[in-house]
């Protein structure tokens, strides 16, 4: 059979993915590298009843926001999807998205949020590398291409902090030395405000002698001490391997700090992180500071922040390694109005131990996974919560779990995004619903 004709239309949507939409006869069709306002030709390489997937041939009539991308490994890495958008557009683009899920819902913002955005390189202070050994016994460090399980060896990212940059150009060198019977299976990169991290985890455990060459090793190639963490399959978390004893932290506020573990969830993008905890403290209320609940709080990232302005904050998570790093952090800070607890976060059942420790809520703050918050939201919309701020990375699950809110009579008050990952179609945003 031969190829399969050429086909072209104009592309006016981008797909969560960064895929251009174009459309003919009323059937979608998907294509990788176009933009919107573009004429394209392209070739269909997959094709379903209501959609096709389709790979760019040419690009008849250009946007005038497209621009080439900077970084070498585009198109073949599976981490950036729109550096040939402008960043300026890109930020736009996400905004109309977002503001197109809640219309079609039929909501609508009193208020716009101005969008949170920082620089859109060097911004990622931290990576999952894949890795494997290839038949020659060398290492090949990078990320996977677009849909596949390959690996894109990487000897240079443009959105990686600077410091992780130049540890990741070293990382295949430096684990040639190993020995031939380990098997790295995955590498954390970490930039702390104190330090360096790389994680490791593999088949085995090292060897004293193992773990001094690399540690040796990984502080000739940057001046910030880097540590060495490690995980042997049957471990369940990473153990630190170097000598040192000092901790990784990084700052929320100038004057709050968060320890970490490699292996725990941190906001990648610190300039965002800040921006978002500033403007999630400017939209609550500075009558009612009484109470809030922070759920999906992690280690502490929204509730120490909050419990500067309130009088007392309950941060519930799902995982106990969290709400142990959460009560450390609060330690740490000198900060005494905090109570963290542990409950299930898909089954609304589990909040009430939140409801039995509080009589009246004046603020709840979500911040859920990919997924949203469905379980809990009849428990949020009957809280009687006087303010709510849902912060999502997914708009459609974000504008779902809303729908329990205006069912009962809250309004949505201010919405905004915030550009957590510059050159990928990832929408991040924030929404203040008030009775």
């Amino acid at each position: 059979m031969g190829a399969k004709p050429s086909l072209s239309c104009e592309i006016n949507d981008l797909l969560h993915d960064g895929r251009g939409v174009g459309r003919i006869n009323g059937k979608a069709f998907f294509v990788e590298g176009a933009l919107p306002g573009e004429e394209v030709e392209f070739r269909v390489i997959k094709e379903k009843r209501n959609f096709a997937e389709a790979r760019l041939i040419k690009v008849l009539s250009a946007s005038q926001y497209r621009i080439e991308p900077e970084c070498r490994y585009f198109s073949k890495c599976g981490g950036c999807s729109l550096q040939h958008l402008q960043h300026s557009e890109q930020v736009e683009f996400k905004k109309q998205q977002l503001l197109n899920n809640v219309q079609r819902v039929g909501l609508k913002p009193e208020t716009t949020l101005e969008s949170v955005v920082g620089p859109q390189w060097n911004y990622r202070r931290r990576a999952r590398l894949a890795v494997q050994r290839a038949r020659d016994g060398q290492f090949l460090v990078g990320f996977r291409n677009p849909g596949s399980n390959r690996i894109e060896p990487i000897a240079s990212c443009l959105v990686l902090d600077k410091s992780l940059d130049t540890l990741l150009m070293a990382l295949p060198s430096i684990l040639n030395t190993l020995a031939a019977d380990i098997k790295i299976f995955e590498i954390e990169l970490v930039a702390a405000d104190s330090a360096l991290a790389v994680a490791i985890e593999a088949n085995r455990a090292l060897f004293d002698d193992e773990s001094t060459s690399i540690v040796k090793a990984l502080n000739l190639v940057v001046e910030m001490t880097t540590q060495l963490w490690w995980k042997a399959s049957k471990d369940g978390r990473f153990l630190r391997v170097d000598d040192g004893e000092d901790r990784l932290y990084f700052g929320v506020k100038d004057d709050l700090k968060l320890n970490f573990e490699p292996g725990q969830f941190i906001q990648v993008n610190d300039n965002i992180n800040r921006g978002m905890i500033e403007q999630m403290l400017a939209l609550i209320s500075a009558e009612n500071t009484e109470v809030a609940i922070d759920l999906f709080c992690g280690s502490g990232n929204l509730s120490l922040p909050l419990a500067k302005q309130f009088n007392q904050v309950i941060g519930v998570e799902g995982l106990a390694s969290l709400v142990a790093a959460a009560n450390v952090n609060a330690h740490t800070n000198a900060i005494e109005n905090t109570q963290f607890l542990v409950a299930d976060l898909n089954d609304a059942t589990s909040l009430r131990k939140v409801s039995n420790k509080i009589s009246s809520i004046d603020l709840i703050v979500l911040d859920p996974p990919r997924n949203g918050a469905a379980a809990i939201m009849p428990w949020v919309a009957k809280s009687g919560a006087k303010q709510i701020i849902y912060i999502s990375c997914h708009p459609s699950t974000m504008v779902r779990d809303a729908d329990f809110l205006i069912r009962v009579g809250y309004k949505l008050k201010n919405l905004g995004v915030m550009d957590m990952f510059p050159h990928t179609a990832h929408v991040e945003s924030m929404a203040l619903f008030e009775k």
